[in-house]
């Protein structure tokens, strides 16, 4: 590696490494800033300038941020605008930086590699802490859900996103020996996997669930593998079976998708995987599709553009109280939507230019230069999107300004 390539290294290591704990938010952010600074010191002006030519996305990000600024602006809430659009700062940042980087191929996989290391590690640190507390403080539940990211101080489904990213990554690069060291990379995504799954993120098992049967059929049937095809069916039904022996109380994540009744005015507990699951319950499916819609409701209010960036928890707290959804206001629960917060936010207008920046473009500047890890990448955010705000969250504005320009640059292009 050149000189240059190892400073870029180790400011990446960084800045994987700090993203993960809340508490040092303000180290991550000073480390996110050195290294967007030092991005302008890699290539030349006129190379920045082409590659923001020929990657549209990043023309779009500008577009979209600005529409964003305009909406704050113009909020009744001004404060709160300005709150939220200090969330969104990673949506024009590093576009602008890490979106203009041109790295070798070969310095690019070391990238990847330091990136599903350094979660393998973080993981593991949250495995012990947990282990701890179940042993001293006898915390029963101290390995699942959000208590096993509780060491990091963070949701587990944001957790649970970037696990996902480094077993894509490490799936990719063993398949394809994009490493000189495959066995240690092989035994960190099993581990992951496993981390996956206490995790209990419907969302995000669901789409490595999909992602990995897709691929190995995909690449069982391509390779004329008949047998390998049956063994994998068969290793799936006895993962299923194991996985309900050894922890059926997990199940009661899933298991919620059945009760989807609602009534805005019930007050029952919220459920948890670790206790009985009844019908008078609020749990992830009945709350959300009863948020949806106040959220749906809004939009049909203002359907052109929206309430505005700084308005929009006032609006919806407003529609809740409206339709005497204590369970919500009492609980501060916000919309579980990306796509519908900038739906009822930015209107419709405001609607087209986010996906078309973030979700449709980056999908085929990826597909034509067969960056299929790219690919995974944003399938697995715009699914994300669907049961999670995450711009409203600093931890998500990261994910997502930061990851989709990386990976595009990032993965294994055309050579």
């Amino acid at each position: 590696m050149s000189r240059q390539e190892t400073i870029l290294l180790s400011l990446f290591t960084l800045f994987f490494a700090t993203l993960y704990f809340s508490q040092i938010n303000a180290i991550n952010f000073a480390i996110a800033g050195i290294l967007v600074i030092y991005t302008f010191s890699v290539g030349t002006l006129k190379e920045k300038i082409a590659l923001v030519k020929e990657r549209k996305y990043i023309q779009w990000a500008l577009i979209f941020f600005i529409l964003l600024i305009v909406s704050a602006l113009l909020s009744e809430n001004f404060a709160k605008g300005l709150h939220y659009l200090k969330l969104r700062i990673p949506l024009l940042v590093f576009p602008l930086s890490i979106g203009l980087l041109n790295l070798r191929p070969a310095f690019k996989e070391k990238l990847l590699s330091s990136f599903a290391l350094t979660t393998v590690g973080v993981c593991v640190a949250c495995l012990l802490y947990g282990i701890y507390n179940y042993t001293s403080n006898n915390q029963t539940d101290a390995l699942y859900n959000d208590n096993f990211t509780s060491l990091l101080e963070q949701q587990s489904v944001y957790i649970a996103l970037l696990i996902n990213f480094a077993i894509f990554i490490i799936g990719y690069q063993v398949v394809y020996k994009r490493t000189t060291y495959p066995f240690i990379l092989t035994v960190g995504g099993i581990f992951l996997l496993f981390i996956t799954y206490l995790l209990g993120s419907r969302i995000n098992i669901g789409v490595l669930a999909i992602v990995i049967v897709g691929f190995g059929f995909y690449y069982l049937i391509s390779n004329k593998k008949l047998l390998e095809i049956a063994t994998l069916c068969l290793g799936l039904i006895m993962a299923g079976v194991i996985i309900y022996k050894v922890q059926p109380q997990m199940l009661n994540r899933f298991k919620e998708l059945t009760y989807n009744k609602y009534e805005y005015s019930h007050m029952g507990a919220e459920s948890h995987y670790g206790m009985e699951l009844t019908e008078d319950q609020w749990n992830g499916a009945n709350f959300r599709l009863a948020a949806w819609r106040c959220g749906w409701e809004i939009f049909t209010e203002n359907p052109v553009v929206g309430v505005g960036l700084g308005d929009k928890k006032d609006k919806l707290f407003s529609k809740y109280e409206q339709k005497d959804f204590r369970f919500a206001i009492e609980t501060g629960k916000n919309v579980h939507s990306n796509y519908l917060d900038v739906l009822y936010g930015l209107g419709i207008i405001g609607f087209a230019i986010f996906v078309f920046t973030w979700v449709i473009l980056p999908f085929m500047h990826a597909f034509k230069n067969k960056n299929w890890l790219a690919v995974v990448f944003i399938f697995t955010l715009a699914c994300a999107w669907v049961t999670e705000i995450y711009f409203d969250r600093s931890l998500g504005g990261m994910v997502a300004g930061f990851f989709i320009p990386f990976i595009l640059i990032a993965g294994k292009e055309k050579e």
